[in-house]
């Protein structure tokens, strides 16, 4: 199917009655009658049936999970409508997150922060190092669109994506796995639970996980791409009568090569002018670069390109019924060890170095309760948020004659906030919402650095010492009404306004100098206004959700790139200005009969700035182009990470045979081109994912499966830079057979 006939397809599924708002999520299982399943979530930190929600939510379930081949969090961008997780330049297990028009692209700072909130069992995870999380053992996973500061007592400008671990209960289970495939992968994960008593139960998970010979380094005769990862998990629950508690302890090791950064440069196109993947010329092809294993005369560089993460996460959960409602603590440490030394030009002109280090602790409070005869819902809470990191850099430029620079950063949060949310329901199907969060951030940076080279670009050494208070009153207001009409079987319209905030913060990147950290980024705010729709029809059979919104964000906070001198880069976080960006995501689910699910997840984007700072990249890049200043394009600027459209389409099958019930489906990934940063100087020309799974199960136990990712091969550069001169492919065609047991 084209893409021309697909997008009139999508529009008509928007233009329905009712459905020309809503967005689902999951792709739920056929219940035994035969339609679609209720899906349970807890966008708004009680359980709730998706569609009674009025939050723009996607939900995939563990099976929608597998099906779909979700296998890391960045994998979520293609079922996840105005959600991009795409590596950065580092390491494969550092994301550049982005959503609905609010990004982070510096991901692998200790000060930087994700424009939404990542939870993993109701745990805020600060840092970004490490945020391509592994998924074990996951029994759903919730994306919010939206600000949701009033629900939830950290970040949330632009949303929020919950992570929820499946917790031991009364039922016992045992599930085992084993994978090999082509580029060296193989997988085997464990995950087991079972009751100890009448109020006690446990669960332990662990999986590994394993690729490496994508790409080779000819300098070396290498194979190289290594990403392994390890995975563990141990909870402990006990459910009273009054009083429960689960206590969580999750532990992940992560090791890799390094992103493969691969030579090339963009071609016949000038230098100041725009140029697109499609005329980016690597150097060696799609699959060398070209890094030499030489000592790079600074300790923390390593010999070649290598990474790695660790991280602990520990958790308790404890809730009380005291009768006139529940008061819930949760309790939070997270620990991130981070290093990595990435060659960022491919061929050893550009290397950096870095071993980000934090420890956060995290406390919240709530009440929850409902009053009026059950008319009022409502939610107080009260969030601590401290943490401390601290990070080295190292940096090789061979233009500047070799070891170049090595800097030392420690930064500090201290977070509070108050939060509220009540929702009244005025009639049986007429709802009212309103939520109110205030927030206070104090932070502390310091930088030392220290310049190798004579080349007079400042001080040899240099130190820089900041300290910022941030604080902001955050409200929501909502309403929702229950339709009572024959001609759908369920049918919710909502609309919404809230604001998101996000603090300022502190650029670490310093290469030549430390002036680009003297300079702190503003806080980022947004007002979004929503409205949307969910409906099932045909006897349950179709479910439509969508919301159109509009996001009008102030600050917009970005990554520049700025020339020092001729081929020596800063890469400062600035404050652009205020930009508008509107939408309209769809998801679709059908079930025409018990045994086929087809699903379209859509979304359409248009961004725009409405004021710019004079001197922030995406206003230099209007300028008029001056030959030889490839920092003036002339060129019309737009907020980056929004294409036009991008969709997903697939369908899972089952049916039963004489030898077992087999299973198989495909699905379709497309985006439109996109701007990757401010600078605007590099567009990421439309490409397509194929992916496809058969599988085949063996009694009530056995299930043999056979996934493939990228089943055409295409070969698609995804990020890059021309002032480094390396550039990141999408992996190559994967395929992978699995052996699975569950009791």
């Amino acid at each position: 199917m084209s893409i021309q006939r697909l997008l009139p397809f999508a529009i008509g599924m928007a233009a329905l009655p009712a459905a020309g708002l809503a967005q689902s999520g999951s792709t739920p299982a056929a219940a035994p009658s035969g339609g679609l399943e209720e899906i349970v979530v807890t966008a708004e930190r009680r359980e709730a049936s998706l569609q009674s929600v009025p939050v723009a939510v996607s939900a995939l379930s563990a099976e929608a999970l597998e099906n779909r081949q979700v296998v890391e969090a960045r994998d979520l961008q293609r079922f996840a409508p105005s959600l991009r997780m795409s590596n950065n330049i580092t390491s494969p297990t550092n994301l550049s997150p982005s959503l609905r028009g609010s990004l982070q692209q510096d991901a692998s700072l200790v000060v930087a922060e994700s424009p939404f909130g990542i939870y993993v069992d109701d745990v805020y995870i600060a840092r970004l190092n490490g945020n391509n999380v592994t998924l074990a053992d996951i029994e759903r996973v919730e994306v919010l669109r939206g600000p949701q500061g009033t629900l939830y007592g950290r970040n949330t400008l632009a949303g929020a994506i919950k992570f929820v671990t499946r917790d031991p209960g009364a039922s016992e289970w045992f599930n085992a796995k084993l994978g090999i495939g082509n580029w060296d992968q193989y997988v085997a994960s464990l995950s087991v639970g079972k009751p100890i008593n009448d109020n006690w139960s446990m669960s332990f998970s662990a999986q590994v996980n394993n690729k490496d010979g994508q790409w080779k380094n000819i300098a070396t005769g290498e194979e190289t791409g290594l990403e392994q990862n390890q995975a563990y998990r141990a909870k402990l629950a006990y459910r009273g009568d009054s009083f429960k508690a689960m206590f969580s302890f999750a532990y992940v090791d992560s090791k890799n090569d390094s992103n493969q950064m691969l030579p090339g440069g963009s071609g016949s196109v000038p230098t100041n002018s725009r140029y697109t993947s499609d005329d980016v010329v690597l150097l060696y092809g799609n699959k060398s670069l070209s890094t030499p294993a030489i000592g790079h005369g600074l300790a923390l560089i390593s010999d070649k390109p290598r990474a790695g993460t660790q991280q602990t996460i520990a958790s308790a959960n404890l809730s009380w019924d005291i009768g006139i409602g529940t008061i819930r603590s949760i309790t939070g440490y997270v620990k991130t060890d981070d290093f990595f030394t990435t060659d960022f030009s491919g061929r050893g002109a550009t290397i950096g170095a870095s071993n980000p280090r934090a420890e956060q602790w995290s406390q919240e409070l709530q009440l929850q309760g409902a009053a009026l005869n059950d008319r009022l819902n409502y939610l107080v809470g009260a969030y601590y948020f401290t943490e401390d990191g601290k990070q080295d850099f190292a940096w090789f430029l061979t233009v500047l004659g070799g070891p170049t620079s090595t800097s030392q950063i420690r930064a500090s949060t201290d977070s509070v906030s108050i939060f509220a949310q009540a929702d009244y329901a005025v009639t049986d199907r007429l709802k009212l919402t309103a939520g109110v969060r205030y927030v206070e951030d104090d932070k502390d940076f310091a930088l030392d650095f220290q310049r190798r080279t004579a080349i007079p670009l400042g001080p040899l050494t240099d130190a820089v010492a900041l300290s910022d208070k941030y604080d902001e009153v955050t409200p929501k207001f909502g309403i929702d009404y229950t339709v009572d009409t024959t001609s759908v079987d369920s049918l919710l319209l909502y609309a919404s306004v809230a604001r998101g905030f996000k603090s300022g913060g502190y650029n670490g990147i310093n290469i030549t100098n430390a002036n680009i950290a003297r300079a702190p980024y503003g806080p980022e705010s947004n007002w979004t206004y929503e409205a949307g729709a969910k409906m099932d029809l045909l006897d349950r059979r179709l479910r439509i959700n969508a919301a159109a919104f509009q996001a009008k964000i102030e600050d917009l906070a970005l990554n520049a790139t700025v020339e020092v001198m001729p081929g020596v880069f800063d890469f400062p976080v600035q404050n652009a200005g205020e930009a508008t960006v509107r939408g309209l995501e769809i998801e679709t689910t059908f079930v025409p009969t018990d045994n086929l699910t087809v699903y379209l997840n859509t979304s359409f984007l248009d961004g725009k700035y409405d004021s710019l700072n004079p001197t922030s990249a995406p206003a230099v890049a209007q300028l008029p182009q001056i030959p030889g200043n490839n920092n003036r394009l002339g060129v019309k600027a737009e907020p980056p990470q929004l294409p036009s459209y991008t969709f997903t389409l697939g369908f899972d099958y089952s049916v039963p045979t004489s030898f077992g019930r087999v299973n198989f489906g495909a699905d379709w990934y497309r985006t439109d081109d996109y701007i990757t940063a401010a600078t605007n100087d590099f567009v990421v020309k439309a490409y397509d994912r194929f992916n496809g799974y058969v599988g085949v199960g063996v009694g009530d136990h056995w299930d043999i499966r056979l996934n493939a990712r990228n089943i055409a091969d295409d070969q698609q550069v995804y990020v890059g830079s021309r002032g480094l001169g390396g550039y990141l492919m999408l992996p190559p065609r994967e395929v992978m057979l699995t052996l699975s047991y569950k009791l």
